[in-house]
């Protein structure tokens, strides 16, 4: 199928993959495994042009496989800042060649810790001002080319072994409140204007004036269990940056990610991933060691009360499906790109009543709550940080006109980009809840 899709200024096509790749079945199967990632702290660090200062806590990929009659999915879940376009197309070719689920079929999402490192990429990537802030140097570091070549077959093999350790599994679904933890860093001055507040001095106070931001405080968790009711695997998602030791601690850490998965595996059994949220906005209210080590059991214990209060699913049909969308570019990223547009990719994974989709890059959470009050399935989880970089931070039309950080250069869409990322997305997931 092909959707025109007509902009102001520019004309998007967005192409639906074949009916075949969505086939369905009632019995639903899955597995779960995790491989350590943590580099050498010598890496360079890509903020500071340095090497780490040591590893607080281990970074990690999880792979969940998912299988149906006729149709499977994997997801690929690293603790890491970012998923290029480049580690996509290198971990798609790889989990496919080592399970045989076709690449459009497989998911690859960054928790997006600022405590780890880049994904695989090269300088071809990066944007004039990322050159300027040396951003390209760990290109050079043998370390960094080391630990990113090998990361596509970890991540392959971690597949494999999810894939052989499948069993007929159960879902279901809760929801709990984590907003006292959520601060939305765009308040809004008495004129209409962002003031950028990364970290404020007290969430709770904003001073001169100052609107809160929106801020959508749903921690969501879907529960796999067998047939005996024991606890396969738990994802959970919540939008928010891991960054509550960043840039307090140089050294290497999954951030409250990495805690909490650990917790909630600990306390559920089975093991825990995390696919973040559109947390482009959204930062930890407090900052520190010790924030980190609360924040992280917080919303492990919220994950916890949520499976036990958890909806069950009903068996239903797997089915996946995958969108291109040409977003529009600024003037300035035009001229990097050399083109007016750029194709991003969207990812749609539904299983009855329940859809999961995935954004690119850094959206703001005011996307996801648009998806989700369109969507025709109940049960909406939208994600970011998934599937490539994007155009880094994109929000609905009207966030260029305030201002702030998310506006600037690191926007490389126009103001009107996030809506065709929207129009997509629900237009996939109508296509899906038709079928």
């Amino acid at each position: 199928m092909i959707a025109l899709l007509a902009g102001a200024s520019v004309l998007l096509i967005l192409f639906l993959l074949p009916k075949r790749l969505s086939a369905s079945s009632q019995v639903l199967s899955a597995g779960i495994a995790r491989s350590d990632i943590t580099p050498d702290p010598a890496m360079t660090n890509w903020v500071d042009q340095n090497p780490y200062d040591g590893i607080l806590d281990s970074l990690h990929v999880r792979s969940l496989v998912l299988t149906g009659e006729h149709t499977s999915t994997v997801f690929i879940c690293l603790d890491l800042i970012d998923i290029t376009e480049e580690a996509l197309v290198g971990i798609r070719r790889a989990v496919h060649s080592s399970t045989g689920v076709p690449e459009a079929n497989v998911l690859v999402s960054a928790s997006h810790t600022h405590s780890g490192p880049r994904s695989p990429f090269s300088k071809a990537l990066l944007s004039p001002i990322q050159v300027a802030k040396r951003r390209g140097n760990i290109l050079e570091d043998a370390v960094f080319q080391g630990w990113a070549k090998q990361l596509p077959d970890v991540c392959a093999a971690v597949a494999s072994e999810a894939t052989k350790a499948q069993t007929e599994v159960s879902l279901s679904i809760g929801r709990a409140d984590a907003g006292q933890w959520l601060f939305n860093r765009r308040p809004i001055d008495p004129d209409g204007n962002v003031v950028s507040t990364m970290r404020p001095d007290d969430p709770n106070c904003l001073p001169d004036g100052l609107r809160f931001g929106t801020v959508d405080p749903t921690l969501t968790v879907i529960g796999l269990r067998d047939s005996n009711g024991e606890t396969v695997a738990t994802l959970f998602s919540v939008p928010c940056h891991p960054v509550s030791i960043y840039p307090f601690h140089k050294g290497i850490s999954a951030d409250w990610p990495g805690l909490a998965c650990a917790h909630i595996a600990d306390e559920l059994g089975g093991d825990a991933l995390f696919l973040q949220g559109c947390a482009g906005d959204i930062v930890p209210g407090r900052r520190g060691e010790a924030a980190r080590a609360e924040m992280s059991r917080f919303f492990a214990e919220r994950t916890t009360a949520a499976i036990r209060a958890s909806h069950p699913l009903p068996p239903a049909p797997l089915r996946v499906i995958s969108g291109v969308v040409g977003l529009p570019l600024a003037p300035e990223a035009r001229k990097d790109a050399g083109s007016d547009i750029q194709p991003v990719e969207i990812q749609a994974i539904t299983i009855g009543k329940f859809a999961l989709v995935t954004l690119p890059g850094e959206p703001l959470n005011g996307l996801a709550r648009e998806i989700q009050s369109r969507s025709p399935f109940p049960h909406t989880l939208v994600v970011g940080y998934t599937n490539g970089r994007g155009i880094g931070y994109v929000g609905l039309p009207g966030e260029k006109a305030k201002g702030g950080y998310e506006a600037s250069h690191v926007g490389r869409g126009t103001d009107e980009a996030g809506k065709f990322l929207v129009e997509t997305a629900v237009r996939m997931l109508k296509e899906q809840s038709e079928t």
